[in-house]
């Protein structure tokens, strides 16, 4: 399982490189829209980290098996990761197309925001709880994934932030972004597995 990690890690580098040196070099019709081969991956992989963690909270509740807690931890701790990632990248465009890093009356921006908050205090659970740390963290990352469709689905309704498949992109802008969705998620899935084994071998002292 090792070495397929690392194969699919180094998979990931490749298209990860390839494809940032094609979003430097595409033509572009608008330059600060160059940033959405590194935004929405990021976003993306977000979305689907936090739903390995959700269902894995779940499994571990019914089950009670710690290696599903483990699964849960490791993957929320890498979408909250991305998911920072796509909020300081979404800042940035903010700030080049609206003139600022940010606006509360940007719906998107705002629950991102309360989304990264609210997964915080899921690692401050981890870290303080004691007693039934496992389950108590399991039930909190249940009802935090609330938030995670919940902010999507007000991508619909945001003033400025542009609507899910609203943009218009080239053949080529649409495979180059289908490529550093793909390496995004190798590099996910690499990361999990690894990390998975290592918490999971005997420490010494």
């Amino acid at each position: 399982m090792e070495k397929f990690a690392k194969l699919l890690l180094t998979i990931g580098l490749i298209l990860l490189l390839y494809g940032s040196y094609t979003a430097y070099t595409i033509s572009a019709k608008i330059e600060s829209y160059r940033i959405v081969f590194f935004h929405v991956p990021s976003a993306i992989t977000s979305y689907f980290a936090f739903t390995v963690s959700f269902v894995s909270a779940i499994l571990f509740l019914r089950e009670e098996n710690p290696r599903k807690d483990l699964l849960a931890y490791i993957s929320a701790k890498y979408g909250f990761s991305m998911a920072a990632a796509a909020f300081i990248s979404g800042a940035i465009w903010a700030k080049v197309t609206w003139g600022a890093y940010f606006n509360w009356f940007e719906i998107r921006e705002t629950v991102v925001l309360l989304l990264l908050f609210v997964y915080a205090v899921y690692f401050s659970i981890r870290n303080v709880v004691e007693n039934d740390r496992a389950r108590v963290s399991s039930i909190y990352l249940i009802i935090a994934f609330v938030t995670v469709p919940f902010s999507y689905v007000v991508g619909f309704f945001s003033p400025l932030h542009p609507r899910p498949f609203e943009s218009e992109f080239s053949q080529e802008w649409m495979a180059n972004l289908a490529i550093m969705i793909f390496a995004f998620l190798l590099l996910y899935v690499a990361y999990t597995i690894l990390e998975y084994k290592l918490s999971l071998e005997p420490k010494h002292s």
